[in-house]
């Protein structure tokens, strides 16, 4: 049996770069984390989160197509959410933000497969670190949230959904308003 000890952000992250391909990282810049979606047909093509730890990891989960080949796609088990922000909430605990951003019109139970999906592909990196890095994360320690961008429209006032974002089936909706970037506090 593992020891399930805390370890800091900056192990984790090192671990995960001899893990992970390095194009999976995002950028966090000034104490903001940049989320960007390249592809040309979307509004949304920013979303940025202020005051996030510098040390924080950004991880563009929805990069790339390795599990692809494995699963199946009928139950969703191929979708991803497009970020992950592992962020230090105190000395002890740390945030797993799980993020989607959207700009058209969008399927709720879709959104929900992505955050589902992403879960457990953090699920399989975590075992990947505990067993193989001996890193000893301990997800027990961690706070989830599930947060959904929208891009803001002019004739809506901003909107936040009533759900608490602790869960894949109750995340939150956020119209992102540019002017006004939620801060990593407010999400978590």
């Amino acid at each position: 049996m593992m020891n399930k000890i805390s370890i800091s952000l900056e192990d984790i992250k090192n671990s995960l770069q001899k893990l992970l391909v390095d194009e999976l990282f995002g950028n966090i810049e000034d104490q903001t984390a940049i989320l960007q979606e390249n592809d040309v047909s979307t509004r949304l093509k920013e979303v940025k989160i202020t005051n996030v730890p510098n040390d924080s990891i950004l991880i563009k989960i929805d990069y790339g197509q390795a599990y692809n080949n494995i699963f199946r796609s009928e139950e969703g088990q191929r979708k991803r959410c497009d970020y992950l922000l592992i962020a230090k909430r105190n000395k002890e605990r740390q945030t797993l933000l799980f993020v989607e951003m959207k700009s058209k019109t969008f399927k709720e139970d879709e959104i929900k497969q992505k955050f589902l999906a992403s879960e457990c592909l953090v699920d399989y990196i975590v075992s990947m670190l505990n067993r193989f890095h001996k890193k000893n994360f301990n997800q027990d320690k961690c706070k989830k949230r599930f947060v959904s961008f929208q891009q803001k429209r002019l004739d809506k006032k901003p909107i936040r959904s009533a759900k608490d974002g602790t869960t894949p089936e109750n995340y939150l909706s956020i119209n992102f308003d540019s002017n006004n970037p939620p801060t990593l506090k407010s999400l978590s």
